[in-house]
């Protein structure tokens, strides 16, 4: 397991040079005003040593030399996901344990998607190994990792093929502005969710597809709509794409927001946790049905929520799904307070009252019977697992795009005539569940780890 020096290197690493990182991203603007130039002098042809290493060291830029003449697009990578990913704690002791239980034979399986300049420069066989990570790679997903994308490639992962070493960038501005730092070339690519396929679909060396954002989204409607990744977690303003060029009718953000958020000081964290409770609140659909009165004599009154996937382009939840928690508490109570039935609580560790609670097994407290989790489940040979790159099978209970799910709740309805029933429905999300940070040796992190309210319904139901 990855020790705690090991993680605070990791992090002071990043700090060191966090000031000069760049602005990365799926779709960046690579226009830049004439004239506008970096000290550090021009990137031309690769050297011609042998060493594609070397080549590649020379080749991509560090952040501060994009920071110069796109500051704007700096900043909102710098509280990405994107320039978080080497140094989230998770991720990091994940991957050591990924590392110590295969024996060192998964090696750069999480690294490559991570940090891709980690492999091509460094040449580092995992995250772990911090004396081989050099400044650039300790920044992740950097401007160089999407922009270099060479000509008929996909998507940047390592593969040294897939990634130009000349002075060209590549983006999705028709028109880009001559500069004397690096050519700019339009690539219709950066338009399209094909960019972000190969690291937002991941297969496992067995072949098993364990996360397909991408995938979800190609066999929705969304590509027939015209609604690429770049629509939902890029969006666009009218502004300059860099120093001293021109106004520009649509500029892409470069955040990329989606639903993890940094637990760990890392800048522009409360505005990421707004921002994906912004895009949370606006993915799904949440009806509650029930009838507008109860009769003593029925014993139980039926409720169903049902929860539709109205605008999201994927599942929901997406991505690493063995780790998302998107669930229904429902709470009814009487008008004295007294509870009749509850779903969907959790239990004094922050955990929900299942199989991942370990007052459940102790048997502290009874198993949530009623428990609605929208969320995936990682097995290897018919048991379930918390590390998903040794499963070979992955049981889905999402919602796929423009589709539903009805849960029925039958709640107890009290004996006497006058009384009501008052009903509390919320769904709620996080990214990852408590008991995946202290499997990680993390627990220090869950206070930091926020949960969300994606709708909310409450109303009163009178006996009769």
């Amino acid at each position: 397991m990855l020790r705690k020096r090991e993680l605070i290197s990791a992090y002071e690493l990043f700090a060191l040079f966090r000031n000069t990182a760049l602005i990365a991203a799926f779709v960046s603007v690579l226009a830049v005003a004439a004239g506008c130039k970096d000290d550090s002098g021009n990137n031309t042809a690769p050297p011609t040593r042998k060493d594609s290493s070397e080549i590649f060291r020379k080749a991509f830029a560090m952040p501060e030399d994009c920071r110069v003449c796109h500051p704007q697009h700096f900043e909102e990578w710098q509280r990405s996901m994107h320039a978080y990913a080497m140094i989230d704690p998770v991720y990091l002791a994940f991957d050591s344990i990924k590392n110590i239980r295969s024996n060192g034979k998964l090696g750069q399986f999480c690294l490559e998607c991570h940090s891709p300049t980690a492999i091509l420069i460094d040449n580092a066989p995992h995250s772990s190994a911090k004396d081989k990570i050099s400044p650039i790679s300790a920044h992740g997903v950097s401007c160089d990792v999407c922009h270099r994308l060479a000509p008929d490639q996909p998507s940047a992962v390592t593969n040294s093929s897939r990634f130009t070493t000349d002075s060209a960038r590549r983006g999705s501005i028709i028109d880009p502005v001559p500069n004397s730092y690096h050519t700019s070339l339009y690539d219709s690519r950066y338009e399209q969710s094909i960019v972000c396929k190969n690291c937002h679909d991941m297969y496992t060396d067995g072949g098993l597809l364990i996360e397909k954002t991408y995938t979800e989204w190609k066999n929705s409607s969304f590509p027939g709509r015209a609604l690429s990744c770049q629509s939902c977690h890029m969006k666009f303003y009218s502004g300059k794409a860099a120093k001293g060029g021109p106004d520009r009718e649509r500029v892409h953000r470069h955040q990329m927001v989606g639903v993890d958020v940094p637990l760990i000081d890392f800048p522009g964290r409360e505005e990421t946790i707004a921002e994906v409770q912004d895009i949370l609140h606006y993915s799904v659909k949440m009806d509650v049905l029930a009838s507008e009165s109860a009769r003593i004599s029925d014993k139980t009154l039926p409720i169903k929520v049902k929860i539709i996937n109205v605008l999201t382009g994927h599942s929901i939840p997406s991505g690493a799904v063995f780790n998302r928690q998107m669930w229904l508490e429902v709470i009814v109570t009487d008008e004295r307070g007294d509870t009749l039935f509850a779903t969907g609580l959790l239990d004094r560790n922050g955990d929900l009252r299942n199989n991942t609670s370990e007052e459940v097994k102790a048997g502290k407290i009874k198993y949530d019977s009623n428990l609605v989790v929208y969320t995936g489940s990682a097995y290897k040979h018919g048991v379930e697992t918390h590390f998903a790159w040794e499963a070979d099978y992955i049981e889905e209970r999402m919602i796929p795009p423009f589709d539903s799910r009805t849960n029925l709740f039958n709640i107890p309805i009290p004996k006497r005539s006058g009384a009501d029933m008052r009903i509390s429905v919320r769904l709620r999300f996080r990214a990852m569940s408590p008991a995946l940070l202290r499997l990680a040796g993390r627990a220090d992190l869950i206070e930091k780890l926020p949960t969300f309210e994606m709708e909310r319904y409450s109303g009163t139901i009178p006996v009769k």
